[in-house]
């Protein structure tokens, strides 16, 4: 589905260049939930946010179902990014004045629906995600760990084959974050409507539930592991 090949990320640090992401080779499956670990700094965020579309390499290739994305003009790759990927962030960045089906409907809002024409998909999104009956809350109503569900929710609005998470547990108790990653683990195993999860994270025991562990250094894949989630 998602495919990189030889991608080459430099940014300037003052007068000194730094390499991101030094000729990575990377593809990632439908139905794979993936955890992407290794210490900060080490091009971990970088990778995600080539993935989305949010940045463009210096050098390589990165295809969408055989489709180079990182070509596209900024309207397309709004456009992708809008219909293919969901994104997952540490902070949930949700809208304080809106409720949570409201902030679930914001992607379809941005993409032309009125928010009560789409109400009734989020209100099922926020059913799937266990909250239900938290449709009318505000966020300063939520708990984060019912917040990062809202946020998970927002993500699966568009339906997209895609979802990536940074950090997702990272501002949670251990007890929520381990039920926001089973959550994800579930969405990409879901027979059917598998999805590709790729999720950063610093979480060992949350990578340990994934199908696939990929360990970035120095800007470069140093171990990637398949298989069946590790024992915890």
């Amino acid at each position: 589905m998602l495919e990189l090949k030889n991608v080459i990320k430099r940014y300037e640090v003052g007068e000194r260049p730094v390499v991101a992401l030094d000729g990575v080779d990377l593809s990632i499956e439908p139905g794979t939930f993936v955890a992407v670990v290794g210490p900060s700094g080490s091009g971990k965020s970088t990778l995600l946010n080539m993935l989305g579309a949010l940045d463009r390499p210096d050098s390589g290739t990165i295809a969408f179902n055989g489709r180079e994305i990182a070509a596209l003009d900024e309207e397309d790759q709004a456009r992708f990014r809008r219909e293919s990927i969901g994104f997952v962030f540490q902070f949930f960045n949700l809208l304080p004045a809106m409720t949570a089906w409201e902030n679930v409907a914001m992607p379809a809002l941005l993409a032309g629906t009125s928010l009560r024409k789409s109400k009734g998909r989020a209100v099922e999104l926020l059913d799937l995600v266990g909250l239900g009956d938290r449709t009318e809350h505000r966020p300063a109503e939520l708990s984060g760990g019912q917040m990062q569900r809202v946020a998970v929710a927002r993500a699966l609005m568009m339906d997209p084959p895609v979802i990536l998470a940074d950090e997702p547990s990272g501002n949670l108790d251990s007890r929520s974050g381990a039920e926001v990653i089973a959550l994800l683990a579930s969405l990409a195993r879901d027979a059917e409507r598998p999805r590709a999860i790729v999720m950063v994270t610093h979480d060992v025991a949350g990578a340990a539930v994934a199908d696939r562990r990929i360990t970035v250094a120095d800007g470069r894949i140093v171990a990637d592991e398949r298989g069946a989630p590790c024992a915890q």
